[in-house]
């Protein structure tokens, strides 16, 4: 399992586009993720936990506005593709302040295959402290928080393997 979680990141490593600024760090201290209820992209009121089931998962925040958002979700793609090989493994993309409708026309155009949310009113977003986009959060089999940072880079790819293998 190891090395297939490492060729995994290898592979989506090597296609990241855009890198992140510095400032992305693993938490002294997990926080556990909070619990909230997004929307799907019908509109549907949807459980956060729906999608984690005890799983690994890298979250990215982003909105249909943001360039550097756009410009990772071809490995944010790739990483899903490859990450859904693993039961317990998930990338999931929480799309902030925006309609559900504009985000599921803009999913639909710009092919995105990950499983997507949307937090319109910043529910999530405000509960932990987090309105930049991109943002990207990494969260343990247990729900907590392993590592927080901005746009998909090495940092939180590492940091991802590491949740998806159980180390900390």
């Amino acid at each position: 399992m190891r090395l297939r979680v490492s060729l995994l990141i290898g592979y989506v490593c090597a296609a990241c586009s855009a890198p992140a600024p510095a400032g992305g760090a693993k938490s002294a201290a997990p926080a556990p993720l909070p619990d909230a209820t997004l929307q799907s992209l019908d509109g549907t009121p949807t459980p956060l936990a729906s999608f984690l089931h005890g799983r690994a998962a890298l979250v990215s925040f982003w909105a249909t506005w943001c360039d550097a958002c756009y410009a990772e979700m071809d490995s944010l793609n790739r990483l899903s593709a490859k990450a859904g090989s693993l039961s317990d493994a998930v990338v999931l993309g929480v799309a902030i302040g925006e309609d559900h409708e504009k985000v599921r026309a803009f999913a639909e155009a710009r092919g995105l295959t990950y499983p997507l949310l949307v937090d319109p009113d910043f529910a999530l977003a405000d509960s932990l402290g987090e309105r930049r986009v991109p943002a990207t959060l990494v969260v343990d089999h247990d729900g907590r928080i392993a590592f927080r940072g901005g746009a998909l880079d090495a940092a939180s790819l590492s940091a991802f393997r590491k949740a998806v293998e159980g180390t900390h």
